[in-house]
């Protein structure tokens, strides 16, 4: 090691050190006891270099300043592969804040893969190594990007129909195929129970999709990028249907893609996810009855994001206040922070409260974690006289990342009531790191709780009105979270 200097120990006693374990230092068998003991004084004493190398000095920056992307790497490729485990494992270790809560050990997962990354892999094998890596962190932030082999890894036939997860249940919701779909007679409404000979059930670790629980993960599953599990690498595949009461088994054709079917689940695609944000309203703010207002969260952000005349997001605020009864804000969406700092806040007569605990990584001590006051530097200005209607918050797994800071922020300011499903339970900035062959891993990057020390990664935002979808509400066409906000207002 060298010659190690005799700075002071560092104070560790406010830093968050749940994921910390260096115990392999003083049980290794294989160490010098002077080695040991020079390692031992390194992780009392900390990193007090320059810049460091491999972590970022903003806790905000989403890159790691010290990886290449080596982009030219071909596979098989032996020693790149070990160099991808060993730089995405040793991210983890220093770099996820909830390496702690993960169902598996992180050690387990290194053990379970080195003998994976160690014998030649094709190029497809390498990329089904990265998403296993990746879902095992069970994070809703984590993915991966340029997997260009997705036909070898989940399969190139695809069902004649998009569908919605329903618990253990599918849903089919839309026609893609519409031939396909007549001439196999199935239709929207039909709920799917069992695939193969198996019912219908998704457990964490399954497909290669990382998500911070199973409702996201469910989510993610039936989006149109993906089409899971009903997309397969056989043509067919045995289906058990309930319709109206009756049961029906079903050999289900599937089919490649040709450039209608293309066609169609883009328009899908672009219906599910307008604008990027996830929502499918078209609208920002819209009058349910003189007494109600129904505001969209990401095109109101959308609406105060793009221009610098914020006259737009403030007649909206003014025609918000005229619904005397009830505002309910649609956070089933991506939306983004600002104008609910700077407008909506001050809009209801609320005061901004803290709202959460984040924590970011300390430099000096890797795998450690400090508090990052996020709530002192966020001016608000104009606070009005409190509106007195009630204000209701929608939610379930499209509640992601930035949306759900939001609501922890309505929740912690006001009398917010948040009716809904489970959220997507990703908190914290993104960090992106870069890999052999041009691909791309992500996680979360800081520790977010609530202020009392209630987590929000994978367990999603609380509550106060839990929804429980049906089939049948979903078969019809119903929006049952909506419909228990309605109620909840009229009340």
């Amino acid at each position: 090691l060298g010659p190690i200097g005799e700075p002071a120990p560092a104070d560790t006693t406010k830093l968050f050190t749940r994921n910390q374990d260096f115990k392999w230092i003083r049980k290794s068998a294989l160490l010098p006891l002077q080695v040991k003991n020079d390692l031992v004084k390194l992780e009392k004493m900390g990193y007090t270099g320059p810049e460091h190398r491999f972590m970022p000095a903003n806790f905000h920056e989403t890159q790691l300043p010290g990886e290449g992307t080596r982009e030219a790497v071909t596979f098989p490729n032996v020693p790149e592969q070990l160099l991808s485990l060993a730089r995405y494992w040793n991210a983890i270790e220093y770099l996820y804040p909830y390496k702690y809560k993960l169902s598996e050990p992180w050690d387990q997962v290194l053990r379970q893969q080195m003998p994976v990354f160690s014998q030649p892999m094709t190029a497809t094998g390498f990329e089904t190594g990265l998403l296993k890596l990746n879902t095992a962190i069970q994070d809703s932030h984590g993915g991966a990007v340029n997997i260009k082999n997705k036909g070898a890894i989940y399969g190139s036939y695809f069902p004649p129909f998009f569908f919605r997860w329903v618990g253990d249940s599918i849903v089919i919701t839309d026609y893609i195929d519409t031939a396909s779909c007549k001439r196999q007679d199935l239709r929207p409404g039909d709920v799917i129970y069992s695939i193969g000979n198996s019912t219908v059930t998704v457990k964490s670790q399954d497909w290669y999709v990382s998500a911070s629980n199973l409702a996201k993960k469910k989510a993610i599953l039936s989006s149109p990028l993906l089409l899971l599990p009903l997309r397969s690498k056989d043509s067919t595949v045995n289906i058990g249907i309930s319709r109206s009461g009756q049961r029906l088994q079903k050999i289900l054709e599937l089919g490649k893609p040709n450039s209608r079917y293309v066609s169609t689940l883009t328009d899908i695609y672009r219906r599910e996810t307008g604008n990027g944000t996830t929502t499918t309203n078209d609208f920002v703010l819209r009058s349910v009855n003189p007494d109600v207002a129904l505001i969209d969260a990401a095109n109101l952000s959308i609406l105060y994001n793009s221009s610098s005349d914020e006259r737009g997001a403030d007649s909206v605020m003014m025609l918000m206040r005229n619904h005397s009864k009830a505002i309910i804000l649609d956070m089933r969406c991506y939306a983004t922070q600002a104008v609910f700092y700077n407008k909506l806040l001050s809009a209801l007569g609320w005061k901004l409260q803290p709202f959460m605990s984040l924590k970011a990584h300390s430099i000096r001590h890797p795998g450690a974690f400090y508090e990052h006051d996020a709530f002192s530097g966020v001016k608000q200005e104009g606070i009005k006289e409190k509106y007195q209607g009630k204000v209701i918050l929608l939610v379930d797994s499209r509640t992601h990342s930035q949306s759900e800071m939001i609501t922890m922020i309505m929740q912690a300011s006001g009398p917010a009531i948040v009716v809904g499903t489970q959220s997507s339970g990703a908190d914290g900035d993104v960090i992106d790191l870069p890999m052999p062959g041009g691909y791309e891993l992500s996680f979360s990057g800081r520790h977010v709780m609530y202020p009392d020390g209630t987590p929000s990664q994978m367990s999603g935002v609380k509550r106060d009105v839990k929804i429980k979808i049906t089939t049948q509400a979903v078969a019809a066409g119903r929006d049952e979270i909506l419909e228990a906000a309605l109620k909840l207002a009229g009340q």
